[in-house]
């Protein structure tokens, strides 16, 4: 059986921000390509700054706890300042955000944290365009394949 640290179990037994936002400013789906757990992710932006962001999960624990967690992380951030840094630097803050809440995951599940990220970056995007900041919407863009990185993390080396 796998042993998930008490922060999972309390973040999947008591999600933060489960649900939908009518007409929300960004939103994004990502089915996991490793082990197709599906989130959606819903943003209301408001000059820039992120107000509320909720979710909505058919996943396993790690997956929802990741998506509880970074939905509390990014509430009242400023979505430039997201964007601040290298690729490899915004993707790893990103990632950290919901890692060094949760601590330690088991490796079989390494997977879950950058699928969460992934659909932030889905749901960005297209505010990013209405907004005009073509500059970020590329840029999140372009983040994608990084992440793709994350997902091998944990896979057993022959």
């Amino acid at each position: 059986m796998l042993e998930l640290n008490e922060t999972i179990k309390e973040h999947f037994r008591n999600p933060k921000n489960v649900g939908e936002i009518e007409n929300p400013e960004g939103m994004g789906t990502i089915d996991n390509p490793v082990c197709g757990d599906t989130t959606k992710l819903y943003l209301r932006i408001k000059n820039g700054v992120v107000e509320e962001a909720k979710f909505l999960s058919f996943g396993c624990a790690v997956t929802i706890a990741s998506a509880s967690v970074f939905t509390e992380k990014i509430k009242g951030k400023e979505i430039s300042k997201l964007f601040l840094g290298t690729d490899d630097e915004i993707v790893q803050r990103l990632v950290g955000l919901i890692e060094n809440e949760l601590g330690e995951i088991p490796a079989v599940k390494l997977h879950c944290p950058p699928a969460t990220v992934q659909v932030f970056l889905n749901a960005i995007r297209g505010y990013l365009e209405k907004e005009g900041r073509i500059d970020l919407s590329s840029r999140a863009r372009r983040l994608i394949p990084k992440i793709s990185e994350y997902y091998k993390r944990g896979e057993e080396k022959d």
